[in-house]
């Protein structure tokens, strides 16, 4: 009997043995299982700006962790070694119980924990045993994903996520392309997400062969009346099978520029030497110093999410 796996918007229907296009959901006696559950490639701590989460407690370590897999297949992926099947032979893996993920976080002095690096959507159910007791031990949950929900992962994932940083990749040509996949239920996902309570952050790798600032311009359109508040554009460089040449800072800041020009208040450049501060979008008075710089900070009033100068509200978790 084929059975439907619901983890994201592909819906793959399996056949006994038969692994889905994410090539860790696979049917087996009668049943889908993630095979490799709990068996981690990557475990690190990092600066939660690393996700990227610039208004989700700044200035804090998170600890990182990932299992092999994704269900897309970018040909400029920045991790295929731990996302694409081709390379799920190569590694060592550690296999760590759910309950030992807070523990360590907590040992490492971590008020987070990241499910990152590959795609975490195709193990959602080993996410969703550490989140669990994550929230048990008083941590907060971060989920860097690029977004392509089914509606039955959504309803399992909000209550246990407390911050997102959603890929928006380009147009639905641009993931046709050079994704396999779609843009569609990447804006249903936001369109539910971006509504609170979790907090959300979107990441655009800009492409200077790929994105015109025409696409920009529609993007950032797009994701400010879904309500986004915290736009990422970060510099392309080839990896994976992309030999695109890499993104000029000059390009990057021109893109940045038309970013602007959307209602979406907070817009960051990364992979960049461009700075990396963030203003009050009511007063603009500089709030938190340029995250690049050894002594970066924040005002204290912003422990409150309150702007010191104006009052203004902003968007974010700035206290642990």
């Amino acid at each position: 009997m084929r059975l439907q796996c619901d983890f994201c918007y592909h819906h793959c229907r399996l056949d006994e043995g038969e692994r889905g296009l994410c090539s860790v959901r696979e049917q087996k006696d009668g049943v889908l299982v993630t095979r490799s559950y709990g068996e981690l490639v990557a475990l690190a701590v990092d600066p939660v700006e690393k996700k990227p989460l610039y208004h989700f407690l700044p200035f804090t370590k998170t600890l990182s962790l990932a299992m092999f897999g994704c269900n897309l297949s970018c040909t400029f992926c920045q991790n295929h070694q731990i996302s694409q099947a081709g390379y799920e032979k190569e590694h060592v893996y550690r296999h760590v119980d759910a309950k030992q993920i807070p523990l360590m976080a907590k040992e490492m002095r971590c008020p987070s924990v990241s499910f990152t690096y590959s795609e975490p959507l195709v193990w959602q159910d080993y996410l969703m045993e550490v989140a669990a007791a994550c929230k048990e031990a008083s941590l907060a949950t971060i989920m860097v994903t690029n977004g392509t929900f089914s509606e039955e992962a959504l309803i399992r994932l909000k209550p246990l996520i407390d911050a997102f940083n959603i890929d928006v990749k380009g147009d639905e040509q641009f993931y046709r392309e050079m994704c396999n996949g779609s843009l569609k239920p990447v804006l249903r996902g936001l369109d539910v997400l971006a509504k609170g309570p979790a907090h959300v952050e979107v990441t655009t790798m800009v492409m200077e062969t790929r994105h015109s600032l025409e696409n920009i311009r529609t993007m950032g359109r797009l994701l400010g009346d879904l309500g986004v508040q915290v736009w990422h554009l970060s510099r392309y460089f080839p990896r994976y099978l992309c030999t695109d040449p890499p993104t000029s800072e000059a390009y990057l800041q021109e893109a940045l520029s038309v970013a602007c020009l959307s209602s979406i208040p907070y817009v960051y450049a990364g992979n960049s030497s461009l700075g990396q501060g963030t203003s009050c979008p009511s007063c603009h008075t500089l709030l938190i110093e340029d995250r690049m710089a050894r002594d970066a900070g924040y005002a204290k009033p912003l422990d409150r999410g309150v702007c010191p100068q104006c009052g203004a509200a902003i968007y974010g978790r700035f206290q642990a």
